[in-house]
């Protein structure tokens, strides 16, 4: 059974008009031919170029090859990031480090005393009437002053001018009973502060009054004085005694 022609199909009128297929012309007149190259139709040449001309093996080739390019990529990628935090941490770590740590606390200084003002030590005066002469500086005037301090039998301590209230005499301490009796006239039980000019006892166990409600220790019980010595504030600080003012 034979087979039947082909029907061509008829081609459709064109309905150009003149100046369109002038036009037409004139652009067909400077287009360039396409070279003929023996064997290779049109169509041959457009299927060329692409992923389409490569075979199965090649195609698996170029998947390896760009798979591989990721994997070297996200890793270095990743080592970049690793050497960075590594880099930041221990400074990060170190500085929250600092601001936790508490502030060191700073060590009790020692302050030594003034010579100036050390009346006596603890072991100079550890028995009961124990006395030791020593000079007071006052704080302003910076005028020195002979003074005295005594430890009494209760374990106070009784510091006072040398120089007495009124006048120019420079008091003393008597611990002998026999001397008191016979040179001052008095009869006493313990050691008194006494003047040697106007004869005056002063006793070391009794305060006196100053007037205007004030007491001073040292009351007077003989003599023609007007008030008891005067007074000088000590403190016991460490193993010494310092003076710490003058009334």
């Amino acid at each position: 059974m034979s087979a039947n022609p082909p029907t061509k199909l008829p081609e459709a009128p064109d309905t150009r008009s003149a100046e369109e297929k002038a036009a037409e012309e004139r652009r067909n007149r400077f287009r360039p031919e396409m070279p003929q190259i023996p064997g290779v139709g049109s169509g041959a040449r457009a299927a060329q170029g692409g992923f389409g001309s490569l075979d199965p093996q090649q195609l698996v080739q170029i998947a390896a090859i760009a798979a591989v390019v990721l994997l070297v990529g996200g890793i270095v990628l990743w080592r970049v990031k690793s050497s960075s935090h590594a880099a930041t941490t221990p400074q990060a770590d170190e500085e929250s480090a600092q601001q936790s740590a508490p502030a060191p606390i700073p060590e009790p200084v020692l302050q030594t005393p003034d010579p100036a003002n050390v009346a006596a030590t603890v072991d100079q005066l550890s028995k009961p009437w124990a006395a030791h002469k020593f000079t007071f500086v006052k704080p302003i005037t910076q005028d020195s002053i002979d003074a005295m301090v005594i430890r009494l039998p209760n374990g106070g301590l009784w510091a006072f001018s040398l120089q007495a209230p009124f006048g120019r005499c420079e008091l003393e301490f008597v611990t002998d009973l026999d001397v008191l009796a016979s040179k001052y006239n008095f009869n006493a039980s313990h050691p008194m502060v006494v003047n040697p000019c106007d004869s005056t006892v002063y006793d070391p166990l009794k305060v006196g009054p100053l007037g205007a409600n004030t007491w001073a220790r040292g009351e007077i019980v003989h003599g023609s004085s007007l008030r008891p010595p005067i007074s000088i504030d000590v403190k016991v600080r460490g193993r010494s005694i310092i003076a710490d003012s003058i009334e």
